[in-house]
């Protein structure tokens, strides 16, 4: 019995070293195919005082417009949030193994979505930007299909780990698939659904100010001018009110979620 411990643990340590070893090996493989400039970067170095003193001189002179662009991203965020949220509430429920009517549609679903979330949010938004131009219109659009993607995988998550008997139970005393959802599943996944809903507005508040550095429209599109214009003093003042914009969602969110407990 002794021995057989003896052996797990030699085993585990193998396991261990080998691991450490081939991510060592892997990072040396990964820095010397990238072949970083090091020593050009600590060259510049020197200079990183005086374009950091750059942008300490604040410039509140545009707050105004960069005011109106911020609530700009804030509606393209929310509006895609919006249509997303009830396109993967209705594919969620059609997607999950124990709430779907056919098996096969939820393959299909579950196989859809994985490619969505399989392409990066930014590539959705220049997709559609190319296809629909410049616009509001294009920047709403660019954040519905990353939203359907997070929230139909979170929602159906979500739906496949209630207790089976909530589901049984509807069945047995004749409920509808619709009433099922509605009165058995619904008022249990509520909370659960506002977190993941909570995240993903998050996540597009911080994609919307992408999109206007691609031309949708929004605060980043003032970032990106003031970007190559070198505007140290309005970068860093739309830097800062992005800050602050980001930390007010995340309270906010923080205190819905503890009145909803």
């Amino acid at each position: 019995m002794t021995t057989k411990i003896a052996l797990s643990t030699k085993k585990e340590r193998l396991l261990t070293l080998g691991t450490i070893c081939g991510l060592i090996l892997l990072l040396i493989t990964s820095v010397a195919l990238l072949d970083l400039e090091v020593a050009r970067f600590l060259s510049r170095w020197q200079d990183a005082g005086t374009i950091l003193a750059k942008f300490m001189t604040l410039d509140f002179s545009k707050i105004i417009p960069a005011l109106g662009q911020l609530f700009v991203s804030l509606c393209m965020a929310i509006c895609g949030l919006f249509i997303g949220w009830l396109i993967a509430l209705v594919l969620s429920f059609l997607g999950a193994a124990n709430t779907t009517p056919h098996l096969f549609l939820s393959m299909l679903i579950k196989g859809s979505v994985a490619v969505v979330r399989a392409v990066p949010a930014l590539v959705w938004i220049l997709i559609v930007v190319a296809s629909l131009g410049f616009g509001n219109t294009s920047g709403v659009l660019g954040l519905v299909f990353p939203t359907v993607g997070y929230l139909t995988k979170s929602f159906i998550s979500s739906i496949e780990e209630q207790d089976a008997a909530i589901i049984e139970t509807m069945q047995a005393t004749g409920a509808g698939w619709l009433q099922m959802i509605t009165e058995g599943l619904l008022p249990n996944l509520s909370s659960r659904f506002l977190a993941w809903t909570s995240f993903r507005l998050e996540g597009n508040i911080a994609e919307s100010i992408s999109l206007g550095m691609v031309g949708a429209g929004g605060i980043g599109m003032l970032l990106t001018r003031a970007i190559g214009q070198y505007n140290y003093g309005e970068i860093s003042m739309l830097i800062l009110l992005i800050f602050f914009t980001m930390i007010s969602v995340e309270l906010g969110i923080g205190q819905v979620k503890k009145r909803m407990r």
